[in-house]
């Protein structure tokens, strides 16, 4: 992640990590534990609407466990390029858990917990979210909320709206937009309190072979975006395999 001047902002995830919005799981009515990992990569980890990766592309991988009554705990980790020179992050490694369920046939929601830590750098960026969301359809309205965001800038309030359906031959179409919003001045490079991302995705299974490419971007200026580009529209393709 890059929030002042010299850092950089890492978000579940969209280039691959939950988009969070970034639904990590997803809710087991029949009891018993199950277990399922996924390998990929993009060819660039956007998180909110911001490049993690320097915009290069990125490896990523995860563990979840479904505990077969709504609850789940979860482990995902992605390179990142923060461009910081010597003194660079390599990876972010999330860890997270929460409780998911329906409240009727069209009607379902998540809450959960996320801590995210940053490795490779002697900068303190590791930080912790609580997050929920309830989904009506295609429809899900969500929020996280941290009480310190990365590199210890302050609260954090991220809103989020998204929208997805289907296509002809299984083709999905998903919308999403957020509003990135910060308690302290300090995280833009120009002293900007909120910045809003947004991302237009397409995506397509083929067995446990998920394809995806995702127009994302935000309204950051790149002068808001640390003279960087980082925060400018661009199309990502991904790939993930999950078994």
């Amino acid at each position: 992640m890059v929030g002042t001047t010299t850092k950089k902002i890492a978000t579940v995830l969209t280039g691959g990590a939950l988009a969070l919005g970034m639904t990590v799981a997803t809710y087991a009515a029949d009891g018993g534990l199950s277990a399922s990992a996924n390998l990929g990569a993009v060819t660039d980890y956007k998180f909110r609407g911001i490049s993690q990766s320097d915009g290069g592309p990125a490896v990523q991988g995860g563990v979840d466990l479904d505990f077969g009554n709504g609850f789940y705990l979860g482990t995902w980790a992605s390179q990142v390029d923060f461009a910081y020179g010597a003194d660079e992050t390599d990876f972010e490694h999330d860890i997270y858990g929460g409780y998911a369920g329906e409240l009727s046939d069209s009607v379902s929601f998540d809450v959960g917990y996320i801590f995210y830590a940053y490795h490779g750098s002697d900068w303190d960026e590791d930080y912790q979210e609580v997050y929920g969301s309830v989904s009506f359809s295609d429809l899900t309205l969500g929020l996280a909320y941290s009480d310190d965001y990365w590199a210890a800038t302050g609260e954090f309030y991220y809103p989020y709206a998204e929208y997805s359906f289907a296509l002809p031959a299984d083709v999905s179409l998903g919308f999403h937009v957020g509003a990135n919003m910060f308690d302290e001045v300090s995280f833009m490079s120009d002293g900007s309190d909120s910045y809003i991302d947004y991302s237009v995705s397409v995506g397509k299974d083929f067995g446990g072979l998920s394809l995806s490419a995702s127009l994302v971007g935000t309204d950051a200026s790149e002068e808001e975006c640390w003279n960087t580009d980082w925060c400018e529209p661009s199309v990502v393709a991904g790939a993930t395999y999950t078994w």
